[in-house]
């Protein structure tokens, strides 16, 4: 941990059996999801890979992104099936997607989960908002937590298939309702008719569309939407808000800022979230901010 003013900033990443970081490097990782070993494009991943060339050829598919006319997943392995990915019960399906290198679930984010599953609250309900919430990993463990979840994305289909995980995972009936919205026009709408999270999850893409073509850049909206943020934000002991930035042009210490310069007062850590490589250097992916009341 290094401290800088008031902020602490940490490299996050945690073990889930589920999921291994077998090598990396070349701009590549080779991983192991369940029993599915795929390669896949990785532009942080500057240095050589340290395991021989024949452990990479046994991986089951390769998404291939350097041939604009045959983009796509190339498969060593046919007709082996995806893996339901367990995490304490929650399960995650999982698939390879045409025109994405996506599985649906991003491995690295579990320090994010294990904190939700964790977070101490003064008594009362819990309200966690999850903005960006793609296939609803963290809304399936706050709901598994005991949270009242709010899920906005703006993909139809990233909202069914996690409708679909929470079905796979036994929470059909777990308080959870899920939004297909732009997140700015969803946050001030929530703004303007006064209601409160106890917990807001944010992870916004650097550059996207709302499900009416609404235009999403984080350079230019990420501030407003932090201020409302902020303003549904409870002002409870225990309330917090987790930002996670995928942005190559983003730093740990300006997601602290921003975070504590639009949602106010609270303890502010910051970092990267890393892949913790086994037999390969460790794969830094992403970084992070969160505020604690």
């Amino acid at each position: 941990m290094v401290k800088h003013s008031d902020i602490s900033i940490n490299v996050l990443s945690s073990d889930w059996d589920a999921y291994e970081l077998i090598d990396s490097g070349d701009r590549l990782k080779l991983e192991r999801f369940g029993d599915y070993v795929v390669i896949r494009p990785e532009p942080k991943a500057w240095w050589r890979p340290q395991l021989d060339e024949a452990v990479w050829r046994k991986a089951d598919a390769r998404y291939v992104d350097d041939d604009k006319m045959n983009t796509g997943w190339r498969f060593a392995t046919r007709g082996k099936a995806f893996p339901v990915l367990d995490l304490n019960g929650i399960k995650f399906r999982t698939k390879l997607m045409e025109g994405s290198k996506h599985l649906g679930v991003f491995p690295e984010q579990k320090p994010h989960w294990d904190f939700i599953s964790t977070a101490r609250h003064e008594a009362g309900e819990k309200k966690l908002l999850n903005l960006f919430g793609y296939t609803g990993a963290a809304s399936l463990v706050a709901a598994k937590s005991g949270y009242k979840v709010t899920h906005v994305d703006a993909s139809k289909p990233s909202v069914a298939w996690a409708r679909s995980n929470q079905e796979a995972s036994g929470l059909i009936d777990a308080p959870i309702r899920w939004i297909i919205d732009d997140a700015l026009k969803f946050v001030k709408r929530q703004e303007r008719r006064g209601e409160v999270y106890d917990a807001i999850i944010l992870d916004p893409p650097a550059f996207g569309r709302g499900p009416k073509n609404e235009l999403w850049k984080l350079e230019k909206l990420l501030p407003e939407l932090l201020a409302s943020c902020g303003r549904i934000l409870s002002k409870r002991a225990g309330s917090y808000a987790i930002m996670t930035l995928y942005s190559i042009d983003a730093s740990a210490i300006m997601a602290a800022n921003i975070l504590k310069d639009r949602l106010g007062s609270g303890k502010i850590d910051c970092g990267e979230l890393v892949l913790r490589g086994k037999s390969s250097y460790d794969l830094p992916l992403s970084i992070w901010a969160r505020l604690v009341r």
